[in-house]
């Protein structure tokens, strides 16, 4: 039986964790505590995740709080997003430490998106046939699925989860294939990234050109053959949609220096985990955790 692996977009789930509970800070305020409510989500996630699906190797990845080399592309890259909430800044630690005592290593590096690190995980355990399962929000990790990794989507806030797979991933990334995200990106822009590709044309017409042309190489190759009022808006936005292209290549090399067992899937630490449930006087968790009740509460 083939080895399992999650990775999971820690940033992705923190924000989705903090803005589902939001109505929970004012408690935390009117009554002088610490706000830790995406801390008590996350942790309840990861934990069902985890405990119904029984991985060998694990990772949360996270943003680095400096910016990215894509800057050096491109200043305005992401340019417009709210900072992260102060009361969140101050639960990002104590998330880092709750995914560390259940047994998975977490990561943030200089310079790097979590995208880059999630990207060079399945590298690693895909080279070993590791299959990987991927939870995220962020549509660019559809680049990744493969015969051995498929993507997690998170939809409505946390619940909702749709998997992508080969097997379904023309029917739900506009009749694309995996290798053609980036192409799709390069064209038709990303809001979200502050990407706007090619001024005027939009995923309907970005998906029909890259299905008939196979890629943006394939585009700008047959040029001739397109409408003169699309000849314009690829011959003036060129430059950009290579930029907004190459920028959504998620990067495969930055963890080279880890080995597989490096992220080996360690037991959950029994004690710690109760202490931190005690210490902020989570409730609701015995549904999550009738599994291994036992093994906690000693």
């Amino acid at each position: 039986m083939p080895k399992k692996a999650i990775v999971i977009d820690g940033n992705s789930l923190i924000y989705r964790a903090f803005y589902a509970t939001g109505n929970q800070l004012a408690y935390y305020k009117s009554h002088n505590l610490p706000p830790v409510n995406a801390l008590k989500l996350v942790l309840l996630i990861i934990l069902k995740l985890v405990h119904e699906t029984e991985y060998d190797y694990a990772l949360v990845a996270f943003d680095h709080q400096k910016k990215t080399l894509r800057h050096d592309t491109f200043a305005d890259y992401k340019a417009g997003r709210k900072p992260m909430p102060e009361e969140l800044v101050y639960q990002l630690p104590l998330i880092k430490e709750a995914v560390d005592i259940i047994g998975i290593k977490n990561i943030s590096m200089e310079g790097i998106e979590a995208d880059d690190l999630i990207g060079s995980f399945v590298k690693i355990m895909n080279k070993d046939n590791v299959e990987v399962e991927i939870y995220s929000s962020d549509r660019d990790m559809l680049q990744l699925v493969n015969d051995k990794t498929v993507v997690k989507l998170f939809k409505t806030g946390i619940s909702d989860i749709q998997t992508v797979s080969l097997k379904n991933f023309s029917e739900i990334f506009h009749g694309l294939t995996p290798q053609q995200v980036i192409d799709f990106k390069g064209i038709s822009g990303d809001s979200s990234d502050n990407l706007c590709g090619i001024r005027g044309v939009g995923p309907t017409t970005a998906s029909a050109l890259i299905k008939q042309y196979h890629s943006l190489d394939g585009i700008y190759a047959s040029l001739d053959q397109l409408s003169p009022a699309l000849q314009s808006k690829f011959n003036h936005s060129k430059e950009t949609a290579y930029m907004c292209r190459n920028l959504s290549i998620i990067q495969t090399n930055s963890l080279d220096d880890k080995i597989l067992n490096y992220f080996i899937k360690q037991p959950t630490n029994k004690r710690a985990l109760r202490n931190l449930i005690y210490k902020y006087h989570f409730t609701g968790l015995d549904k999550y955790l009738d599994d291994i009740q036992s093994n906690i509460f000693e």
